[in-house]
């Protein structure tokens, strides 16, 4: 333990949750069924292709679940988990991770393609607190128009993400502020460690 034992025992902790994660057992299934034989190089495009089509499945389900308002308990629970997951695989893997912290070696595609998946990962962690604030959580929020609207709730997550004004809905209980922090959190955690990280990256000479 030579960095001491507090960087010891978070170290621990940020790497066994990996084991808990939905996108490893979808890129280990990928690596498993289609490229386990064949080169390093095929396996990462093996992962590659297993992160996407796991980012455009977590968008569909909760796009599709505001859709058909759906709401019950172990769906709320489920979407918590693919919030928190969210954030800890892109800090993971572009903060904590050791290849995090070589960049001397990446390509415009790798910058961009990272560029992209952040945008993804802040977009669908807002998307999923607006399906709080309309379905489960919406008697914790106060609604100005009296009239429960999608837009609005969206409009007031990512207003809420940025810390501006959205007037037209206001957290009234005490879980309503709780979920309004953690996103705020949450935001702060992308939009400032993760993103100041993210772009300056690039070997690009020009």
């Amino acid at each position: 333990m030579k960095n001491g034992p507090i960087y010891f025992i978070f170290n621990i902790f940020i790497e066994g949750l990996k084991y808990i994660s939905l996108v490893e057992f979808f890129k280990f299934l990928a690596v498993y069924f289609f490229y386990r034989n064949d080169s390093d190089d095929k396996k990462s495009i093996a992962r590659r292709w297993a992160v996407d089509f796991f980012i455009l499945a977590k968008w569909i389900l909760i796009i599709y679940a505001m859709n058909i308002s759906l709401t019950n308990t172990y769906f709320t629970i489920l979407i918590w988990y693919l919030i928190f997951t969210n954030l800890y695989t892109y800090f993971y893997y572009h903060i904590w991770h050791k290849n995090a912290m070589n960049t001397e070696s990446f390509l415009i595609d790798r910058v961009r393609r990272r560029f992209i998946t952040l945008i993804l990962s802040i977009g669908f962690s807002n998307l999923c607190f607006a399906y709080f604030i309309r379905y489960p959580y919406n008697t914790d929020f106060v609604w100005t128009d009296k009239k429960l609207s999608t837009i609005q709730a969206i409009c007031f997550s990512c207003a809420n993400s940025l810390t501006a004004d959205y007037p037209k809905i206001n957290a009234s209980t005490n879980i309503g502020f709780q979920i309004t922090i953690v996103q705020l959190i949450i935001s702060f955690v992308f939009l400032t460690l993760i993103l100041g990280k993210t772009l300056p990256q690039t070997t690009s000479t020009t």
